[in-house]
């Protein structure tokens, strides 16, 4: 494989040469053991991209302001017993000491991405609904030599960022990996967006980067006076000790019966998605009309429900069902949402959960939309909001993050991430990198991006799995306002998802979930096929 170049040699980071380094405190939330894991982002982008620039740019930004924070390395703080973590940041970013670590992959310059064994199979726009493989892209998330774990990029002392590209004739796959400790998806966008600002020579526009040394959640925990805190809610629902091992116990039993999980792409054009938002819109105005209430969802509630009925009906016999899902403290704390003098790039993401009884998991999906709607409201709001900070700051720091789960010990668990806020497939206007547009030489959609902007993206940790519960995330909407999904599931819940797709295209009048355990399931055998699969028609 030709790469160039090759990814720096392992720098010096010795406690002698601290005093050429500015120190920079992880915050705890950052430094939380389940951030502990490196991720990749891969962009695709339907046109040859100037891989230097695009490194060039990326680098420059990570010299602006505290921006350099992101180009420090991970170090265990002096006290290394405390197991805490600190960032060591040059104070001149050299070849020995980068801001990023950068590999451009040159081999299949002279090849469509439709040619390539591996890389025609990424994830790209249909016609019709699909479901689309994703296995067998690690060559394309990050170099080979890229560290397994946070402690060998640790040992390695190398940057948290790495800047991994793949150039075929017609397309470019950007893939930007580094540790969950540096920011959460927030963050990426405003990465993102800075980046593009730099590369088109406007960095007068790059937002200083807020909070590099103090922790503001901290503060704003801190702020609110002992009158004004609320108890915790949700903690009424926590699971005791017995609960949760028997939550384990059986979550590891059916992993071990069960088919393994399989992660595909769902691409959902705009037609079918709102033919699902009639459905749940018109089953909520009856439920307004029976409850006399106005009812309000968003498309992130549609797909919610859609994709957790779908889970929850696909297993077997009636479950309650706790769905984890995420929220960002940014938009829900009035002086971090009105804050207009810079970003915060780090981690801000909580948990909420939505605990769902079995009778609501055959229900109208527009109940289960509304349901998950209040109860995230109720859990966010911002004396809610400062009360998880102030339980889970101290579940971080006591190492019992993980054992704090909420609902029912018998409940089906599955994680939900929803990123459609963010409008990241949007976020990144790599336009002045462009050499040339490329050129498709299958049948697909019609372009609809503008000149360096992506067309999919997913995330991934690099070297291992998304875990053992079902998962499903909103990645946003693209340039048409067609939808990207990700799935993490069991066999049988795709042949349902399948299914249903199918019927949404073909059976309009049909009312959503209706009569679809009338089905018979196909049997795949967790086997994923290599090709694109068409739920509904060919290209």
């Amino acid at each position: 494989m030709s790469v160039e170049p090759v990814t720096e040699k392992t720098p010096s980071l010795d406690v002698q040469d601290v005093q050429a380094k500015d120190v920079f405190p992880l915050h705890t939330f950052d430094d939380a053991k389940i951030n502990h894991k490196l991720l990749a982002w891969v962009m695709r982008f339907n046109d040859i991209l100037d891989a230097k620039k695009l490194h060039d740019s990326l680098q420059r930004l990570l010299e602006i302001g505290d921006w350099r924070k992101l180009g420090g390395r991970l170090r265990l703080t002096p006290m290394k017993e405390s197991g805490r973590l600190e960032l060591h940041v040059p104070k001149q970013f050299s070849a020995e000491h980068p801001a990023v670590s950068f590999s451009h992959v040159t081999e299949f310059f002279g090849m469509p991405i439709e040619e390539h064994p591996i890389a025609r199979r990424f994830p790209k726009p249909t016609v019709e609904p699909s479901i689309q493989p994703v296995d067998g892209f690690r060559s394309f998330l990050a170099p080979s030599d890229y560290p397994k774990t946070l402690q060998e990029m640790i040992s390695r002392g190398l940057p948290q960022i790495s800047l991994h590209i793949t150039s075929f004739s017609n397309a470019t796959l950007v893939a930007v990996a580094w540790p969950h400790t540096l920011m959460d998806a927030v963050g990426q966008q405003d990465l993102l967006r800075s980046w593009s600002f730099v590369l088109a020579g406007r960095e007068e526009h790059v937002p200083p980067l807020l909070g590099a040394r103090n922790d503001i959640l901290k503060e704003l925990e801190d702020e609110e006076s002992e009158k004004n805190r609320e108890p915790l809610a949700i903690e009424r629902h926590r699971l005791g000790k017995i609960g949760l091992f028997a939550m384990i116990a059986r979550l590891l039993w059916e992993r071990l019966r069960g088919s393994p999980l399989e992660m595909r792409a769902i691409y959902l054009p705009r037609k079918i998605f709102s033919r699902l938002q009639r459905e749940a819109e018109n089953q909520i105005d009856q439920l307004s009309k029976d409850t006399n209430q106005s009812k309000f969802i968003s498309d992130g509630d549609i797909l919610f429900a859609w994709l957790a009925q779908t889970v929850g009906q696909s297993k077997p016999g009636p479950r309650p069902l706790t769905i984890v899902s995420f929220f960002n403290a940014r938009y829900r704390l009035p002086r971090l949402r009105n804050e207009l003098s810079g970003v915060y790039v780090q981690n801000m993401t909580q948990l909420s959960f939505t605990l769902v009884p079995s009778s609501l998991v055959k229900a109208p999906v527009g109940h289960l939309a509304v349901q998950h709607r209040q109860q995230l409201a109720e859990q966010s709001s911002k004396q809610q909001t400062l009360s998880l900070l102030r339980t889970f700051r101290r579940k971080i720091e006591t190492d019992q993050l993980k054992s704090t789960v909420y609902g029912q010990s018998n409940a089906l668990l599955m994680f939900c991430n929803n990123l459609t806020k963010l409008d990241l497939l949007k976020a990144a206007d790599f336009g002045p990198a462009v050499l040339s547009k490329g050129e498709c030489s299958c049948k697909e959609t019609r372009r609809l991006n503008p000149p360096g902007t992506m067309v999919m993206y997913y995330n991934q940790p690099v070297d291992d799995d998304l875990g053992p519960l079902d998962s499903f995330f909103m990645l946003g909407k693209d340039y048409g306002d067609n939808y990207w999904l990700l799935g993490n599931f069991q066999a049988q819940t795709w042949t349902k998802l399948e299914q249903d797709l199918k019927r949404l295209k073909e059976n309009e009048s049909a009312p959503l979930n209706a009569q679809l355990e009338k089905v018979p399931l196909r049997s795949v055998g967790g086997v994923m096929e290599e090709r694109v699969i068409h739920v509904v028609g060919e290209e």
